[in-house]
């Protein structure tokens, strides 16, 4: 079954009304121990009721907003998940006295409550990044305050997603044989390889991107908002930028995100080694951005999500087989939504939440990309079950910086087996093309996002203004730095910004695909040459939850993600595979 059972959250969106009337009532709850927390026993009493609340917090959240992201055209559950949204917002405002009480009981008094009582200690860690923060905390009025403003940082992810989807109408052209196609953003990307001419594949690209070019000044002050939110957030609390800010809660150095931003811009002579190559091979006289959907070779193998699963098996029946087995977990029937539907929120995630097994939505399209997708994601769930099953709720949620480590560990396990399965040299080239294109989509492209949104920080640092002109400028620069490419001769393109959806959801989020993409390929190094136990670190980390800081974890499995070497294995593995498909192609 390839859809989605949220029977293990409720039954019906009535059972799910019936229980959310409990959820004010824990909130209160929580708000009663304000001055109490010097007290062990009230102390105590907090994190008791705050996992109560969390427990019945991850079961109302979890079936509404996988409910709502199946169909976001369904306004009643729209509502209900904004609904929701409020309710965290008022949980945040209610419960914001919390950390400047413990800072003013100090750090002494609050370890000690926690060392000596075996439910507590795992607050230890949690307690310690919270007098790590302390410069950063206010005092209990200023927490006040900006707890009110909490319902309004939702806002520019709510606009983005009306803007971007809900009220989206997708695009019908005609191409030059007279056939008419309706382009969506789930479809777009796989039909610009089937339409007939360079023409077509410009309308293709146009119709994707037009609801960017017609509303380009509304996305650009939806983005504004983002980058207001930030500069008020982090100026409020002493921070020294948003960056800072953004990395500072999980101790990661920026000088982790400034190596990668680095090694990245220095080294982008393989990506214009590798476009030349292309447009030679494909024949083209000018090189789009969007050509690189373009085939080396023509494959019309069609891989069904049933397909896709029983490859991804095939790849890592080898393996551990405690490894193993949480894949299967991840993958099992009912927990993921495998194939596009009109209103289904586009793209594709692993959502998991404690107590629960994860579930994965995707989009599959029958392309040797969704099965890498179906890697990606199962690498996901995989790594919350291993966290879930091995943490207790204070320390299971892991950070997004060790998450794509678990994701992209899948993928070069699936793409070694598939090499290794090519017959022929269409699909020795197939596969060299699908690694390199893998590099190319995680490592340059994600970095090149990541240094756009550190440049449009900057604007707002300096105080200049954010346009929609402003803010494609950026873009314009770093793709012709990047690629070599003017991409203002696409007619749409300079807008990317409004195309990708984690710069209004999650800010700075796109760099840590880089940075995970480059540890795991450093520790999935380790464990193909049998590295000894470099397999039980990987498992380690995948067990670790969130109980250390993300760049310790990293170390401890095997990348020290401090050091620029580890991000140039990744240039040094990008020349080779060029090099490799380079002497197959002339074969």
């Amino acid at each position: 079954m390839s859809t989605w059972d949220l029977s293990q959250f409720y039954p019906s969106l009535e059972a799910w009304e019936k229980d959310l009337e409990q959820l004010p009532i824990k909130i209160e709850a929580l708000a009663s121990f304000q001055g109490k927390l010097k007290n062990f026993n009230d102390f105590k009493a907090f994190y008791q009721t705050e996992e109560e609340t969390n427990h019945l917090l991850y079961r109302l959240y979890g079936y509404i907003h996988l409910a709502s992201d199946l169909n976001l055209k369904d306004s009643v559950k729209s509502s209900k998940n904004q609904q929701m949204m409020l309710l965290f917002a008022k949980l945040n405002q209610k419960t914001s006295f919390v950390a400047p009480e413990l800072i003013e009981l100090g750090e002494e008094k609050v370890m000690s409550f926690v060392d000596s009582d075996e439910f507590l200690k795992p607050y230890r860690f949690e307690m310690q990044k919270l007098f790590m923060q302390q410069k950063h905390v206010l005092d209990q009025n200023q927490e006040k305050l900006l707890s009110n403003f909490g319902a309004t940082r939702g806002i520019p992810s709510n606009l983005y997603q009306a803007l971007a989807i809900i009220d989206r109408q997708d695009e019908k052209i005609v191409l030059s044989n007279g056939k008419e196609v309706t382009v969506s953003q789930s479809n777009y990307r796989s039909l610009i390889p089937e339409v007939p001419t360079a023409e077509d594949r410009m309308k293709v690209f146009q119709a994707a991107f037009k609801r960017y070019k017609d509303n380009k000044a509304a996305f650009a002050a939806t983005y504004n908002l983002v980058l207001q939110n930030a500069s008020a957030n982090y100026k409020s609390r002493n921070y020294e930028s948003a960056l800072d800010q953004a990395l500072f809660k999980n101790n990661i150095p920026t000088s982790v995100f400034h190596n990668l931003k680095d090694v990245a811009y220095e080294n982008t002579a393989p990506i214009k080694r590798y476009i030349a190559i292309r447009k030679k091979h494909l024949g083209l006289e000018k090189y789009h951005t969007y050509d690189r959907f373009l085939k080396l070779v023509k494959d019309d193998t069609k891989y069904s999500y049933e397909t896709a699963r029983t490859l991804f098996f095939e790849a890592i029946k080898h393996m551990d087989p405690e490894f193993v087995s949480r894949q299967h977990d991840a993958l099992k029937d009912g927990f993921v939504d495998a194939y596009p539907q009109d209103g289904k929120r586009t793209g594709a995630y692993s959502s998991g939440f404690y107590g629960f097994h994860p579930y994965i939505l995707l989009n599959h399209d029958d392309t040797l990309d969704a099965v890498f997708t179906l890697a990606h994601e199962a690498g996901h769930s995989a790594h919350t079950l291993f966290s879930n099953e091995n943490q207790p709720m204070p320390l299971a949620d892991y950070t997004i910086f060790v998450a794509e480590i678990a994701s992209t560990f899948n993928e070069h396990i699936l793409l070694d087996y598939l090499i290794q399965k090519a017959e022929s040299k269409t699909q020795k080239i197939e596969l060299l093309e699908k690694a390199i294109d893998g590099i190319m989509a995680t490592f340059y492209r994600q970095t090149l996002f990541a240094t756009y949104e550190y440049e449009a920080n900057l604007l707002v640092e300096k105080g200049l203004p954010i346009t929609d002109q402003s803010l494609s400028k950026i873009m314009i620069d770093l793709y012709k730095h990047y690629y070599d490419l003017n991409i203002t001769e696409e007619n749409g393109k300079e807008l990317v910004w409004a195309y990708i959806p984690h710069l209004y959801y999650t800010p700075f989020y796109v760099y840590q695909y880089a940075t995970s993409y480059s540890a795991s390929l450093k520790i999935y190094a380790d464990v193909k040459q049998n590295v000894t136990g470099a397999m039980d670190k990987f498992k380690g980390l995948l067990k670790s939850g969130g109980s250390d800081f993300p760049v310790n974890q990293a170390a401890k499995a095997g990348a020290d993600l401090t050091n620029k070497e580890t991000f140039m294995a990744v240039i040094h593995r990008f020349n080779s595979l060029i090099d490799q498909l380079e002497s197959a192609l002339e074969e």
